[in-house]
């Protein structure tokens, strides 16, 4: 059976490379030439990291005998029997899902569609858009009908960056149009994941999956809205209220902190969107949104405020710069893909205030890039007047305020968002933590 993978990120990456270790044929198919030379040139794939940053694995190494072909070429997906699409499924400006890249994959796929293939799709979408925006593509394009000339399959991707979690150790929702397609495909994914689940119906697993990050999110929520109450209440502190409750067994304890990546601060918009089309209420998920969003705002106005008082001590009309430590999204990871952080700095500078980065994890072009900041390749504090904690890597777990500030002028500034520093004895120094 020749598989296909279109989409080689974060998702299809690991899975075309996990299939060819199976022993199947793989196709890699990407429009990003850029992407597509650098796995020719290396046959390597992105690998799913386990418990560190993300590193890279022999495509087809360890028991296939063949890599993937990679190509930029969609014609090369005539020849598969199974097709897999896993390609980014972003926000609208207005929060709403963008499934365009969905709907193009489906209208190249459909072009080169052969009678009896069945297309799987991986993305995350709202529930219902495989049949009713996916499907439609790929028939338009391809003159076939879903059910006569082809099947397709719904599994929902369950990548853990920055943990041991892999695909043969993950439990993976398979969903087709029919049983016998859903069997099938549950037998091929059961080459290459720790078990498989049979999601009664396409919706149900698209929904599951929206659903999943959902729930995160409003636990999240809940603890960042009273961590935010706390900070205006000189007599309670969130972290030891947390530290008491985590006591009782069925406390389930989450951290305060920007809830940042490509699945948390969607996926919830996806299931409201659907929800609400049907004229169901969401005001739960809107409203946990809207809490972490604004976790944004309240950090900026932490360091702000931290700015406005060095500034009333040593005098200044502002341009300080700030070292924001830590910027991949995630702990001992390199994914900077962080709308949150983008934000903050850009309010930042708003305030007169020019964050400079550092992350030991991360490629600094690729930083500058995201967030349009310096980064540097060190930790080095020697000119400026405070530092942002803003990722708790393992590597941070021995950093100290007293470390950070040093070298830092009169009345440095410290805001940590990790929970990790411990407040400075130096009443000099101008500390602030969510």
């Amino acid at each position: 059976m020749h598989i296909g993978i279109v989409g080689l990120g974060y998702v299809g990456a690991p899975l075309a490379a996990a299939f060819a270790d199976a022993d199947f044929p793989v196709t890699g198919y990407d429009v990003d030439d850029a992407r597509i030379d650098s796995l020719r040139a290396t046959r390597t794939l992105v690998a799913e990291p386990a418990g560190g940053a993300t590193g890279t694995e022999s495509a087809g190494g360890a028991g296939g005998t063949e890599p993937p072909v990679y190509t930029t070429d969609p014609d090369s997906l005539t020849a598969c029997d199974v097709i897999v699409t896993a390609v980014p499924t972003p926000l609208t400006g207005e929060s709403s899902p963008d499934l365009s890249r969905v709907r193009a994959a489906g209208r190249t796929i459909g072009e080169r569609l052969t009678a009896g293939t069945t297309v799987v799709l991986e993305s995350t979408v709202y529930p219902g858009a495989t049949r009713g925006e996916f499907v439609p593509e790929i028939e338009d394009a391809s003159g076939f009908r879903l059910g006569a000339d082809f099947e397709v399959g719904y599994s929902p991707e369950r990548i853990d960056p920055g943990s041991d979690r892999r695909l043969e150790t993950t439990t993976k929702p398979v969903s087709a149009s029919s049983t016998a397609t859903r069997s099938m495909l549950a037998a091929l994914y059961g080459e290459v994941v720790g078990d498989v689940h049979l999601a009664p119906s396409i919706e149900a697993a698209e929904a599951a999956k929206c659903l999943e990050n959902a729930q995160r999110d409003v636990d999240i929520a809940f603890v960042n809205q009273f961590a935010m109450a706390c900070s205006g209440i000189d007599w309670l502190d969130h972290e030891e209220v947390l530290a008491v409750a985590d006591s009782k067994w069925n406390f389930r304890r989450y951290e305060p902190g920007l809830v940042e990546g490509h699945c948390i601060p969607i996926d919830p918009y996806f299931l409201a969107h659907a929800i609400e089309r049907e004229g169901g209420e969401t005001s739960l998920i809107r409203e946990a949104r809207a809490v972490n969003e604004s976790v944004v705002d309240h950090v900026g106005s932490l360091t702000v405020e931290a700015f406005e008082q060095r500034r009333e001590r040593v005098g200044g009309g502002g341009g300080e710069r700030l070292l924001a430590v830590g910027l991949a999204y995630k702990p001992d990871t390199d994914d900077v893909r962080s709308n949150a952080k983008r934000r903050l700095f850009d309010g930042l500078r708003e305030a007169d205030i020019e964050p400079i980065g550092y992350d030991p994890h991360v490629d600094p072009d690729a930083a500058t890039e995201e967030f349009g900041i310096e980064v540097r390749p060190e930790l080095d504090v020697s000119d400026v007047a405070g530092v942002l904690a803003l990722t708790a890597h393992d590597r941070f777990d021995d950093l100290a305020v007293e470390d950070l500030v040093g070298d830092l002028p009169e009345s440095p500034v410290v805001v940590d968002t990790t929970g990790r520093l411990e407040a400075p004895a130096d009443a000099d120094v101008i500390y602030r933590r969510l």
